[in-house]
């Protein structure tokens, strides 16, 4: 048994640092990792048997004056990821290389299928999409999803979703059982800050948080290059942080039941309300009011979009001291659909955590397109049990 256990640990670690390090040859790797020569050859050929790598000629002969060494380069089709990514408004999903390339995806409304009709829609057009992809179900790794909602990873069920109307719902099972291949699931916000660890602050940073902002808010934390994901599965829940004592002890709209105080007031659909109540008796209250069209109408100096777009961005703006003092991140990366109208707005957010606390801290836009997608198929690299797992 011990056997076997090393032999599969020096596989995930060969093929890690293939992947970290194309075009190296076999006595790169065996000097690199200490592992024997013989050993490495082993691993490597099995590699290329089972379609994980390729080896080509080099083009410059050995420094020794040998034959021309071989390199070595990790096949990033050699299987096909689908990232799923389930919001309140809408429902994404792509097909995706080892590598993190999209080469195919779709979306449709998601309040529609709100309840368990939802899970079969999700699976057929997780279907649809490999189909249209042109690929075999033997050839997916399997899918990650994204639950905007508290999600109990390990056992795969979806602990509270209010914007979905899912509560305890065994997700992973569900979907495995119309799906032949394997699921792997987690909060949204957490699949996004994968998505970043991936292709974006990752590469530069080991401890920033991401901030979506949509239908609700949420923030996903990365500490030390780990996901965090809390004693219960909860961590970075802030759409329940408290940012006005005396509005939260107070009765306030909601808009979906069991959201938090800060996703009532910083929320796309919260924007929309409060448009909409401020327009009472006026001209407008008929028409339909976006956050992402409140947001324009505050950047062109309207009057009642910049006092609603302010009260928004108080809220939030308290809420990234809160968030700060405790996690003292490098950055903090904003996403989702919101966070598109923000680039204006960010030097007013900047400058009112620096008049409250003086911890430095980046604060930006995504700049990773898709980041929700990627961040699920990376999900799906980092729970699946092979040899790809980190």
């Amino acid at each position: 048994m011990r056997s076997n256990n090393i032999k599969d640990l020096n596989k995930r670690i060969i093929i890690r640092y293939i992947q970290r390090n194309p075009g190296v040859s076999r006595s790169d790797i065996s000097k690199a990792l200490s592992i024997s020569k013989p050993t490495v050859s082993t691993v490597v050929d099995k590699l290329l048997v089972e379609g994980w790598v390729s080896e080509e000629e080099s083009i410059r002969g050995s420094s020794s004056g040998g034959r021309k060494p071989f390199n070595i380069y990790f096949n990033q089709d050699a299987y096909y990821l689908v990232g799923v990514d389930i919001g309140g408004t809408s429902v994404k999903m792509a097909v995706m290389n080892l590598g993190g390339t999209v080469i195919n995806q779709l979306s449709f409304e998601t309040q529609p299928f709100v309840g368990s009709q939802l899970i079969p829609v999700i699976a057929d057009m997780i279907k649809k999409l490999v189909q249209d992809s042109n690929l075999d179900n033997n050839q997916i790794f399997g899918a990650g999803i994204g639950v905007p909602g508290i999600t109990d990873v390990n056992k795969g069920v979806v602990i509270d979703a209010p914007s979905i109307g899912w509560k305890n719902v065994p997700l992973k099972s569900q979907m495995e059982y119309l799906l032949p291949f394997p699921v792997y699931l987690d909060n949204d916000v957490n699949v996004a800050a994968l998505g970043e660890l991936w292709k974006g602050m990752g590469t530069e940073n080991n401890n920033f948080l991401v901030i979506t902002l949509g239908t609700g808010i949420g923030c996903g934390v990365i500490i030390n290059g780990q996901l965090y994901r809390g004693s219960s599965y909860s961590a970075g829940e802030i759409g329940y942080m408290v940012t006005d004592k005396d509005s939260a002890e107070k009765k306030y709209e909601h808009t979906f039941t069991g959201y938090g105080f800060l996703d009532n007031h910083v929320g796309g659909p919260s924007i929309s309300r409060r448009m909409l109540s401020n327009l009472v008796g006026k001209n407008g209250v008929n028409e339909v009011w976006s956050a992402k069209k409140v947001f324009q109408m505050a950047m062109d100096e309207d009057e009642i979009a910049l006092e609603v777009i302010n009260e928004t961005l108080s809220h939030l703006a308290f809420a990234l001291v809160n968030v700060i003092s405790i996690i003292n991140p490098e950055r903090i990366v904003l996403g989702g659909g919101i966070s598109k109208s923000m680039n204006q707005f960010l030097p007013y957010l900047s400058a009112t955590i620096e008049k409250h606390i003086p911890i430095q801290t980046e604060l930006e836009i995504t700049s990773v397109k898709d980041v929700s997608l990627l961040g699920a198929g990376y999900l799906l690299l980092k729970e699946h049990e092979s040899i790809l797992k980190d």
